[in-house]
């Protein structure tokens, strides 16, 4: 296990930008229709219980990454089994989502650049900065969350100079009332991007104050939720509801509207600086969390041996993981309700209730 320790701040930063990532750009909850952004809220509900599950599992074991207590709970074979699991699923988790910030960028402006090549150029930076450790991820999170926060505040001010912002689009809300709003939470806004901070398993033993970072994580969740709901419901008083869920990158579409006086036009540069900056996290979290698995299930002791391997098996994997944008998209949808929901929701939950029993059992023994 590495050595190196994170403060509740820094730990707060990584869990945001892990939490926005791709999502800020993508359609999200658009099936609640003018209350995506509801929908968004609710879900932030169902993050901050399935973060509990992970902080619960924590606090008993304030020192062990997620493989590591697996195998206190269930012993040696099937706990070690279930951490095999889990590698695979960080890497796959890490090789989707260098495979869709490929994708979204050549889809937006290197429409000639071939996907693997922008995957090749991500994947040597991710792995540059986990070699130095958890701590540069974190320093280097630091700064380009200002970095996001500024190009935010630019734009929304751009946004309302530019007088496109029309709050009537939001309106009536609730005028289907509460059943898609409600059907698009338990369907999509809960799972996604909640259930993926599951990696952070792996982050939090390297946490220098357990209860500062635990308060810091659940604001993040909850602050991550609020700026995703607010970035739909302005997508939706930009676009309308209709363009909105039929376009690619909704907030590209809302950002190249802005024409100020024919002088201030064309800051598409803005959406692509966020995708990059949102994918790299993203990618660097479930790299980090891929490589400190396989560290912990083989007693290796140097994780950074296994930095330039597992980037490898990722940039492979990214490329066969389907033909088309659409494609990955339509895949994504259905491993919420399977692989994601399993190891980010309910192997976790055994995890802690197994936990808990052995602990009454053995205290009443």
């Amino acid at each position: 296990m590495e050595k190196v320790k994170i403060s509740p701040g820094q730990l707060f930063v990584l869990l945001v930008l892990f939490e926005m990532g791709t999502s800020i750009l993508r359609v999200l909850a658009m099936n609640a229709g003018n209350d995506a952004w509801i929908s968004i809220l609710l879900g932030a509900l169902g993050g901050m219980a399935i973060f509990w599950i992970y902080v619960s599992l924590y606090r008993r074991y304030p020192e062990l990454p997620l493989t590591a207590y697996s195998r206190r709970i269930f012993g040696r074979r099937v706990g070690g089994a279930l951490g095999l699991l889990y590698v695979l699923f960080f890497i796959h988790g890490a090789a989707r989502d260098l495979r869709e910030g490929g994708e979204l960028i050549t889809s937006s402006i290197l429409d000639v650049t071939p996907v693997i090549a922008i995957n090749i150029i991500m994947i040597i930076s991710v792995g540059y900065v986990l070699a130095r450790g958890i701590e540069v991820l974190a320093r280097t999170g630091q700064i380009f969350l200002f970095i996001l926060v500024v190009l935010g505040i630019i734009s929304c001010f751009l946004l309302v100079f530019a007088g496109v912002i029309d709050f009537k689009r939001l309106l009536p809300v609730l005028g289907n009332g509460w059943g898609p709003v409600i059907e698009t939470t338990l369907k999509q806004t809960i799972q996604f991007p909640h259930e993926e901070v599951v990696c952070f398993t792996m982050v939090f033993p390297h946490l220098n104050r357990m209860k500062t970072g635990i308060r810091a994580g659940f604001v993040a969740v909850l602050l991550s939720s609020c700026v995703l709901s607010f970035t739909t419901a302005l997508n939706i008083a930009v676009l309308g509801a209709d363009i909105a869920a039929r376009a690619t990158f909704p907030l590209l579409n809302t950002i190249s509207l802005i024409n100020i006086g024919e002088f201030i036009q064309r800051l598409d540069v803005i959406v692509v600086l966020t995708l990059i900056i949102g994918d790299f996290f993203k990618v660097a979290i479930f790299f980090y969390a891929a490589v400190m698995s396989i560290a912990d299930v083989f007693g290796i002791r140097d994780y950074r041996k296994l930095v330039q391997p597992t980037g490898i098996i990722m940039l492979l994997i990214s490329i066969m993981l389907s033909g088309n944008f659409p494609e990955q998209i339509e895949e994504g949808d259905i491993l919420l309700y399977s692989e994601t929901m399993l190891f980010g929701v309910i192997l976790p939950c055994i995890l802690l209730v197994t936990a808990f029993m052995r602990k009454r059992f053995g205290a009443d023994r």
